[in-house]
């Protein structure tokens, strides 16, 4: 995607066992939707839709969008993140990505094999906090496509984001789990262990 991935991503777990089962290659994927109902600070009842405002006549221009398609997302952060902010707010066991593109790789591996892959539908990418705000107008008045799925408010701009979503193809009538897990191999050699913060 558009944005640089760091050499590092940080991945935060409230309990020291799903740390570890990511660690063997167990990757929970949650359904970007479910974000909007969970109670706890991964609260976003927005999540999902992009909303910009763009310059009018005479007054702002507010334009949001959906998808057709379904992401299921893997959250992490920037290394340079205040860690411990982010553990306060998501869990206090933390695992380094030391390779977060060859984790990238075994995800498409997994994805690709799954029967709600759509086609070179997992990739990674920075979270942009610039849900509501102005931006410059683009002929059709209408917002980018990739911030429906990487568009937050600017008031969690402190979790500096970057996501691995999971793109599914377009099914309408399919009653969609909230997670799902993908297993791929061992993440020993391109992550190091848990540690509490």
């Amino acid at each position: 995607m558009g944005r640089d991935i760091p050499h590092l991503l940080l991945r935060f777990f409230k309990e020291e066992d799903h740390a570890n089962q990511f660690l063997s290659g167990s990757i929970r994927a949650g359904l970007l939707e479910y974000y909007r109902g969970v109670e706890d600070a991964r609260k976003d009842v927005t999540e999902g839709q992009s909303s910009v405002y763009f310059p009018g006549k005479d007054v702002p221009v507010r334009a949001s969008s959906t998808s057709l398609h379904r992401y299921y997302i893997v959250c992490t952060t920037h290394p340079e993140v205040d860690v411990n902010y982010v553990a306060a707010k998501y869990g206090h066991f933390m695992v380094r990505i030391h390779q977060p593109l060859v984790l990238l790789e075994r995800i498409k591996v997994a994805w690709q094999a799954h029967s709600l892959a759509e086609n070179d539908g997992a990739f990674v990418a920075g979270v942009e906090y610039t849900k509501d705000e102005m931006r410059e107008a683009d002929p059709y008045y209408s917002p980018p496509p990739h911030l429906v799925y990487l568009q937050k408010r600017r008031i969690d701009e402190m979790d500096r984001e970057y996501r691995y979503l999971l793109q599914t193809k377009v099914d309408a009538k399919r009653n969609w789990d909230s997670h799902l897990f993908l297993t791929v191999p061992d993440c020993r050699d391109i992550c190091s262990g848990v540690s509490r913060k």
